[in-house]
C-alpha cells in the first residue's frame, strides 16, 4: 500500500498459476453440459477427453488482484475502493470482514480463437469446447483462491467464498469499479466492453472476503 497525490494506492499482483495447480476438474465439465450425475455415454466421453485435453494445451490461465479495506454499512450499503455500492446479498455474504481481495481472471485470448474456428466446422465440439472451457476458468479461480487462503491463514485469517458482479443483487456495473481498481488490461490482457462483457470470453472477476478465524475453524476457504 502507497501514497500517491494524497490517494492510497494499493499494489496489484499478478499470479500465473504452474500447470500442475491447474485442475480441470471432468465434474464440472459435465456439469455445463447438462449431465449431472447421468452416466456420459462412451462417444461424448471420448469427445470430451480430447476436448479437455485441447483447452489444456492452449489455455494461458493468469490473474491479478489486490487486498483493500471494506466496510459494510446500514442499509446494505458498503463501501468499496471504488465508491459506495448498495448490495444486500454481497453485505450478508461479507458481514464482520474488514477487508476483501479484488481479481481478475482469464484463460487467454487463444481460447476465443480456437472456439470460433471449431465452430465453423462443428457445433457439438464448440458446445463441449465451452464447457470444458468454463471449467478451465473455475481451474484458475480455484488456483488463485487456495493462494490467497494460504495467505490469509498465516494471519491466522480465512475466506469468504468469492461472488462475482452479476451474481444475486450485485449488479454487473461493479465490473466497472473492479477495472477500475486493477487495471486487468494491463496486468493480464482483460479488457471490458461497454456490455460489461469481458475480453477474453473465458474470464472471471470476484470479490472475496477476508475474515478473523473463528476458534475451531480449519484454514480452508469458507462459504
Amino acid at each position: 500500500m502507497e501514497e500517491a497525490a494524497g490517494k492510497t494506492v494499493y499494489p496489484v499482483i499478478t499470479y500465473i498459476p504452474a500447470p500442475e495447480e491447474l485442475v480441470i476438474r471432468p465434474e464440472e465439465i459435465n456439469r455445463y453440459l447438462g449431465y449431472g450425475r447421468e452416466t456420459v455415454p462412451e462417444t461424448d466421453q471420448t469427445l470430451i477427453d480430447r476436448c479437455r485435453e485441447q483447452v489444456k494445451r492452449i489455455m494461458a490461465g493468469k490473474a491479478c488482484y489486490s487486498r483493500f479495506p471494506v466496510v459494510c454499512m446500514e442499509d446494505n450499503r458498503i463501501r468499496m475502493p471504488y465508491g459506495v455500492i448498495e448490495s444486500r446479498h454481497l453485505s450478508r455474504h461479507i458481514a464482520g470482514c474488514r477487508e476483501i481481495y479484488i481479481f481478475a481472471a482469464t484463460i487467454g485470448a487463444a481460447f476465443d480463437r480456437f472456439l470460433t474456428r471449431t465452430r465453423l466446422t462443428s457445433m457439438a465440439e464448440a458446445a463441449v469446447l465451452q464447457a470444458c472451457g468454463a471449467a478451465a476458468i473455475e481451474a484458475v479461480c480455484d488456483a488463485l483462491n487456495d493462494r490467497l487462503a494460504r495467505e490469509a491463514a498465516e494471519e491466522g485469517k480465512s475466506l469468504c467464498s468469492r461472488y462475482s458482479p452479476g451474481y444475486g443483487d450485485l449488479a454487473l456495473e461493479n465490473q466497472r469499479g473492479v477495472f477500475e481498481v486493477l487495471n486487468p488490461s494491463k496486468y493480464i490482457g482483460l479488457s471490458l466492453m461497454d456490455t460489461m462483457i469481458m475480453s477474453p470470453e473465458k474470464s472471471v472477476t470476484a470479490i472475496i472476503g477476508i475474515r478473523e478465524k473463528q476458534e475451531g475453524e480449519s484454514s480452508s476457504v469458507q462459504a
